[in-house]
């Protein structure tokens, strides 16, 4: 065999390999079953609560005889990949808020606070996958638009008056948000994430003792650009093809 003839046959060898090892990656990687792929969807749910109580605690600006807070809040979010890596999503979420509160004020005087409230969230989202080697790790970011309204009574009850403040705000926050993806299985996983940036507005009216004509009306813009651990959100997601 000529010289030539064996660098076309090795040549032609070395291409076979090559083609063989691309399409075996291909088909590895499309078999994934963690990877999310075109046509996958998933919804998530996750809950977070705050309870707290307290009796004859020096809160630094006010001293607390009793304290009872329970907060809590349910969300959940669902979204369809409409092509690798890459899905469109919709978050709702609810809160409610309750809090009793003995306080000596600055005056010396005794005052029970009660305060309710409540609220709900709409968020249109989108997500950027990543996986992290076979795809049992995934790094998700997310960028969404938070629309936020609510309300919230307070009575403040003096020895010789009582005073109810109203409060109704709305809020839309654009903002981004990193997270990790620990799979399971195929069809469940556990997701974490937190807040790192974001652009807010909000928009409050409050109102004291039913007084409309007097209403205080409130406008707010912020910008952050840190790392919000107080945006820490766990959760178990499935997902479904």
């Amino acid at each position: 065999m000529s010289t030539s003839n064996k660098y076309s046959l090795f040549a032609l060898f070395l291409i076979s390999t090559l083609c063989h090892t691309s399409i075996m990656a291909q088909t590895n990687e499309r078999s994934d079953p963690n990877l999310i792929t075109k046509g996958r969807g998933f919804v998530n749910l996750a809950f977070s609560l705050d309870q707290r109580e307290a009796e004859n605690e020096n809160q630094f600006i006010r001293d607390v005889i009793d304290q009872d807070r329970l907060n809590y809040r349910i969300t959940s979010n669902g979204g369809y990949a409409i092509k690798d890596n890459f899905v469109l999503g919709l978050g709702l979420g609810y809160g409610r808020n309750r809090e009793d509160l003995i306080q000596v004020n600055q005056d010396g005087e005794e005052v029970f606070t009660r305060t309710v409230g409540q609220d709900f969230t709409i968020t249109p989202n989108m997500r950027n996958y990543i996986p992290l080697g076979p795809g049992k790790f995934q790094v998700f970011i997310q960028t969404d638009l938070r629309l936020n309204f609510g309300e919230s009574l307070r009575r403040n009850i003096f020895v010789d008056e009582v005073e109810k403040l109203e409060t109704e705000f709305f809020q839309s926050r654009v903002g981004v948000s990193p997270g990790l993806i620990i799979f399971f299985n195929r069809s469940w996983a556990f997701e974490t994430s937190v807040g790192l940036v974001g652009l807010t507005s909000r928009w409050t009216t409050e109102t004291v003792n039913n007084d409309t004509d007097n209403r205080t009306r409130i406008q707010e813009n912020s910008v952050d650009l840190q790392l919000n651990l107080l945006e820490l959100n766990l959760g178990v997601a499935f997902y479904f093809d």
